[in-house]
């Protein structure tokens, strides 16, 4: 364990919470040892509040998008769960992750991390071009928990894909307790603007940080397996893509990879 390890603790983190979002935040847990933050709310949504959060300093069997596992060593990561329920039907929630996206960015560089961030759609944060966090949507009935694993001291040596703030910052440590504070400040004044203003109130940010446009793609759904030029995404959250017939093909799920272009 490293020597600077901090551990998490819930006074510092309530400490670093505004008081117009506290009013927001119904109960903190934080857990030395999980299955997943995501699975235990989930299991627990319909009973429990919105605005419940859960941390924990290690998960035993995390979950990324499709399926796929996302462990983390214990005190490694930031690894957090929000319960939330929106006060009204949204028309379209599909896009939220990509709001997240933003909110984690703007406690990023609260956080001293001013350069180098991208967002890859439709749920990972990047910093030039290694993933740094991803975002974990999962819905139960009215029920949405928000799941979020942001890299701070990975055991070396680092793949080539991954880094972390201890990389980014060039600090010997990382103040976690404040950077979950400021995590949870955006997410919880961020919910409520999205619910009022939809991902209109985001798309600016979004589009400063889009990793994907302009780049040769392949996007990869159960259906189909579609090449083309990212352009963006569209006022929902779609990706758009420019296929090779010049058709604009949209997106509201899949896997993306770069594509190299042979010369």
């Amino acid at each position: 364990m490293n020597s600077l390890f901090e551990p998490l603790n819930a006074e510092k983190i309530l400490s670093v919470i505004y008081p117009h979002c506290r009013s927001a935040l119904a109960k903190l847990e934080i857990f030395e040892t999980i299955n997943s933050t995501n699975q235990y709310l989930l299991e627990h949504a319909k009973e429990g509040c919105a605005g419940w959060v859960c941390l924990a300093e290690e998960q035993t069997a995390g979950r990324g998008r499709c399926g796929r596992t996302w462990f983390a060593a214990h005190g490694t990561s930031i690894l957090c769960s929000l319960l939330w329920r929106f006060s009204k039907v949204l028309p379209n929630v599909s896009s939220l992750s990509i709001a997240i996206g933003v909110m984690v960015v703007r406690a990023l560089k609260k956080h001293g991390v001013s350069v180098g961030i991208q967002l890859k759609w439709p749920n990972d944060v990047l910093f030039s071009g290694r993933k740094l966090a991803g975002i974990l949507l999962e819905r139960r009935s009215e029920n949405i928990v928000i799941g979020l694993g942001l890299n701070v001291n990975l055991p070396e040596p680092l793949d080539a894909g991954r880094i972390d703030l201890v990389e980014i910052l060039n600090r010997p440590t990382i103040e976690r307790n404040n950077l979950a504070g400021l995590i949870l400040n955006e997410l919880l004044s961020g919910l409520s603007q999205y619910e009022e203003e939809g991902l209109a109130a985001f798309m600016e940010e979004w589009q400063m940080y889009d990793f994907l446009i302009g780049k040769e793609v392949t996007v990869h759904t159960p259906e189909k397996i579609i090449p083309g030029k990212a352009q963006g995404i569209s006022e929902q959250g779609e990706l758009l893509v420019l296929d090779k017939a010049h058709t604009i093909q949209r997106f509201c799920y899949g896997e993306v990879s770069i594509r190299s272009v042979e010369s």
